[in-house]
């Protein structure tokens, strides 16, 4: 059985992590500053970070076995 070819731009387990990091403390960060301003209140901000996660980790996974192929 032939070996899988791996992407050229794939991310190492650390770099993934590092950037779900960053990303979620961006959120976060952005967040804070609409509940500051009175655009959302804490709770929608606590829906929306998680929803987005959800949805960039989905993409995410889809994209990395899309290269991976």
């Amino acid at each position: 059985m032939p070996a899988k070819k791996t992407a050229k731009h794939a991310l190492t387990k650390k770099q993934d992590s590092i950037l779900n990091g960053v990303l979620r403390h961006v959120l976060t960060a952005a967040g804070g500053f609409l509940v500051s301003k009175g655009a959302v209140t804490d709770g929608q901000l606590e829906v929306a970070i998680g929803a987005v996660i959800a949805i960039a980790g989905v993409v995410w996974s889809a994209l990395a076995k899309k290269k991976s192929e």
